[in-house]
């Protein structure tokens, strides 16, 4: 990774955590976000030990050739051990402390492993490190246990937040997490490219070194793909919120026919009555258009025709049939005619993205449909009938 990135990474990830560990109203933040939060004071603090800079400087006091390399890869080792650690506090809260003291026991074993192997193998100090030291069996060594204990933790992420991904409600949350698992993803195929090709050398005396930073362009990546996912909650909405206005507004645009017919039979049904098309807030504005659709519908109910299914038959779409009722309902308070009938509304999700589209769907059918409009006829011709009756 270039240096400059190193550091920009550290700065990044220096800020996310803190983010994270700011409290919340006094209380203590939950077990998970700390974890994510070490996670990335971690990972940004290794990835500062390994940029060149970082690593010249502490050749010249360290005891041990490539010691800096060692607590870097260690650093990283252990923000893999935190992020496994975020994924069973995700997926298996009750079991986090046990999978937390066993895997800290392995962390230690393979840390002290990669030191002993990195004093056996007599190494010199260089940048480049693995193309130097690839046909060495100790540095290989070391470099395999080094990329198998990260792959290790890597999935066992994915393993206990798949799951969990897949039965979250869409939204910022569920996007933030699948970006997460993304990066761990690609973190995978980074620990598995990095480990195996100084095996390959080493068995082969073949080396894969390529002239594009491979390695370093997929650590990157994995990198991005945390921080975002993992900041999205905080911005997400930000970023999204012209969209959702655009949303509501259009939605509001569809409904506007079916509220003006209405309001113009119930005008008390109108909560804001300063007149004017709702720009500025048109998410609140579409709420309360749809509390007031409904409360019209509450009490027009009773004027409905009765014959307005049967009239309709079978066939006719549940929107069409809703706006047929409506339309009757209409006719039928304007003659004053209370069936005393309760036609039931449609079962639909309670949320506002669900009646607001229903709600579209309804008003199409309102000031559209033929059908709508034969109701329309027969419900009035019924009234005159039975006001001539009288």
């Amino acid at each position: 990774m270039l240096t400059w990135l190193n550091f920009v990474a550290l700065t990044l990830a220096i800020v996310v955590a803190a983010y994270k560990l700011i409290p919340l109203g006094g209380r203590r933040r939950p077990d998970g976000t700390r974890y994510l939060s070490a996670f990335f004071l971690c990972i940004g603090l290794g990835l500062a030990v390994m940029a060149h800079p970082v690593l010249v400087a502490i050749s010249r006091v360290e005891p041990v050739p490539n010691l800096g390399r060692l607590l870097g890869n260690a650093l990283e080792m252990l923000a893999a051990y935190f992020l496994g650690a975020l994924g069973q506090s995700i997926a298996r809260p009750a079991e986090t402390r046990r999978w937390l003291r066993r895997h800290v026991v392995l962390l230690a074993g393979a840390t002290v492993l990669m030191g002993v192997l990195l004093v056996s193998a007599d190494t010199t100090f260089t940048l480049n490190f693995v193309n130097v030291y690839s046909q060495d069996p100790m540095v290989v060594a070391y470099l395999v246990v080094f990329f198998s204990y990260i792959a290790v933790c890597l999935v066992t992420f994915i393993a206990s937040v798949g799951g969990y991904v897949r039965h979250a409600a869409a939204g910022v949350l569920r996007t933030g997490l699948s970006l997460v698992v993304a990066g761990t993803a690609l973190g995978i195929v980074w620990a598995a490219w990095s480990g195996v090709r100084p095996v390959v050398t080493l068995v082969t005396g073949r080396s894969l070194a390529t002239s594009l930073p491979i390695g370093s362009t997929l650590g990157s990546v994995c990198m991005l793909l945390w921080l975002i996912g993992a900041t999205l909650t905080a911005w997400g909405d930000r970023i999204t919120a012209p969209l959702r206005w655009l949303r509501a507004l259009r939605q509001l645009r569809r409904i506007e026919p079916l509220w003006q017919a209405l309001r113009a039979a119930m005008p008390h049904i109108a909560l804001d009555t300063s007149g004017g098309w709702p720009f500025p807030r048109a998410e609140f504005a579409l709420y309360r258009r749809v509390i007031e659709v409904r409360d019209a519908q509450l009490t027009l109910r009773p004027y409905a025709h009765p014959d307005v299914s049967r009239w309709l038959g079978p066939e006719v779409d549940s929107a069409t049939v809703e706006a047929a009722m409506i339309a009757a309902a209409l006719v039928g308070h304007a003659q004053g005619r209370n069936y005393r009938v309760e036609h039931p509304f449609q079962d639909v999700d309670a949320s506002l993205a669900s009646e607001s589209a229903w709600l579209a769907q309804v008003a199409r059918q309102f000031v559209g449909s033929a059908e709508v409009e034969r109701v329309r006829r027969l419900a009035a011709a019924e009234a005159d009938r039975a006001d001539r009756d009288r």
